[in-house]
Formats: C-alpha cells, sequence, structure tokens
C-alpha cells in the first residue's frame, strides 16, 4: 500500500504533498548533516522508529512541528561543526525556505546557531527572499491563527484573528499563505477521518467549492462548522458529520466564508 492509499481518498492530494514536503525537507537535514535519519533522530532526542517509519513506510501523518523543530536544532548543531563552506549548496536551498517558521525557535534553544542562519541568509538566494520578507512581519505574523468550532468574533476575509483563542507554529508548507489558519477538532464529529484534538490546516487561497472535499465552514453567526462538502447549489451546501452520520443544509446566505482543508497534524504524532 502506498502512502496515498493509506489516507482517505478525498485528503490524499493534500496530505500526500504535506508529507513530501516535510520528507524532502528531511532529506535536506541528512545532506546538510551527513548523518542516517536514525542517527539524526537520536541526535534531536527521538527514537529512531520515529523518523524511519514517516520516511520509508506509509503514514496518514506528517510530523508535528515539535518534531520538526529538534530535527532542525539538530541540524544546525552539526552545520555550525562542519562549517557552512562544506555545506551541500542544493540541500541549503532546499531548507532555506522553511526557516522563518522555525527561526525564533531554533534561536531560543540554539542560541549559537545565529551566525549559521545568517550566512545561509546570505548564500541562499530563494532563502534570502523569503527571510526578509519574514523579517517585516510581526512574530505574531509568523504564527497560525487557530479556531474551534465555537470561536466568535474573528472575521477571515478580513484577517482579523485577535479573538482566536490560540495560535500554533506555521508548517513550512504554508510559509507563502498569509491568509491560512488552523481549525482545532474538539470533538469526534468527523472520527475515524479526523480525532479529537487533530490540528486542520486551512487555506482559504485554495477553491473550495468543488464536492467530496473537507472544508470549514464561517458562519455569518459566529462559529464554524467542519465536515465533507457533500453537494453545492447556487444557493446553499451540504456539508456531511461522521459520528454520528448527518448533514447539514447550509444557505449560501448565511456563509461569511468556505474553506478548504489542505492538511492535518494528527494528535500526538
Amino acid at each position: 500500500m502506498t502512502a496515498d492509499a493509506a489516507a482517505p481518498h478525498h485528503l490524499q492530494p493534500a496530505v500526500s504533498a504535506q508529507q513530501e514536503h516535510t520528507r524532502n525537507l528531511i532529506r535536506a537535514m541528512l545532506a546538510l548533516t551527513g548523518l542516517s535519519s536514525s542517527a539524526l533522530a537520536r541526535d534531536a532526542g527521538l527514537t529512531p522508529s520515529t523518523l524511519n517509519r514517516f520516511m520509508h513506510q506509509p503514514v496518514r501523518h506528517t510530523l508535528s512541528q515539535r518534531t520538526l523543530l529538534a530535527l532542525m536544532v539538530a541540524t544546525f548543531r552539526h552545520m555550525k561543526a562542519r562549517g557552512i563552506a562544506a555545506l551541500d549548496a542544493a540541500a541549503l536551498s532546499v531548507l532555506a525556505p522553511s526557516l522563518p517558521g522555525f527561526e525564533r525557535a531554533i534561536l531560543e534553544q540554539a542560541p549559537d546557531a545565529e551566525r549559521v542562519l545568517k550566512e545561509i541568509k546570505l548564500r541562499t538566494g530563494a532563502g534570502l527572499a523569503t527571510l526578509a520578507r519574514s523579517e517585516t512581519k510581526s512574530e505574531a505574523a509568523r504564527d497560525l491563527p487557530v479556531v474551534t468550532a465555537a470561536t466568535l468574533s474573528v472575521d477571515v476575509a478580513a484577517m482579523n484573528f485577535e479573538k482566536a483563542p490560540l495560535t500554533t507554529q506555521r508548517p513550512p508548507f504554508l510559509a507563502d499563505d498569509a491568509h491560512a489558519f488552523a481549525f482545532l477538532m474538539t470533538d469526534a464529529s468527523m472520527s475515524p477521518r479526523y480525532d479529537s484534538g487533530d490540528m486542520l490546516y486551512v487555506s482559504p487561497a485554495r477553491a473550495a467549492d468543488a464536492e467530496n472535499i473537507d472544508v470549514v465552514v464561517e458562519r455569518k453567526s459566529g462559529g464554524f462548522l467542519v465536515g465533507r462538502l457533500a453537494r453545492t447549489t447556487d444557493s446553499k451546501i451540504v456539508i456531511l458529520k461522521l459520528q454520528p452520520q448527518e448533514s447539514f443544509e447550509i444557505a449560501r446566505a448565511d456563509m461569511r466564508g468556505l474553506y478548504r482543508i489542505v492538511g492535518v497534524q494528527r494528535l500526538g504524532a
């Protein structure tokens, strides 16, 4: 069974793309450190199976931001020891665009990585452009706002998330998506597709008016609804829940927005 086959059919493109992005990032770390995946995992304080399973076996999830940060910190420690001139330029170009989402946390855990970060900015054109854009933003803009079904007084289109109850670290694959946000599952209404505690990544920039995709609905009256888009017409949409299996008909006039789920971070993954 392939990684795509292991995921729910409607979520295969989004999850598979997110997984492959993360795998490419880890391959770059391995090239930059000269380590095996088992050795890098151990240096990051992880069990080797955590990385080996994700890199070589079919999985339904991608790695958590906490796990990626641990791998980043270990990578920077090795890069510092090896010297920037000896590092693989192609691997650096893969790593650099993902750094804005991790830079602050890397420096908190490894302050001596600052010099390496600066040298990467100078050496990688793509990384320099991405990091320069990031440095003009506030720290809050680097994180994703997190909403739940009960969150009120936010406006996704206006990027007004002041009342969002949480923030979470922005994953690398959403580094250039300024309008993205996250939805925290607080119940089992979409199990087994999503479990309580799963973090869903949502991109308003992606088209969401197609049947058989997973979406988040923003209500004009406040609050959000997550489900599978079962049917659409000019005047309404139908959202399918799984536990218990039931459908909700929502008039377009009652919607503020309809947004596509493009990735999932599973609880404990």
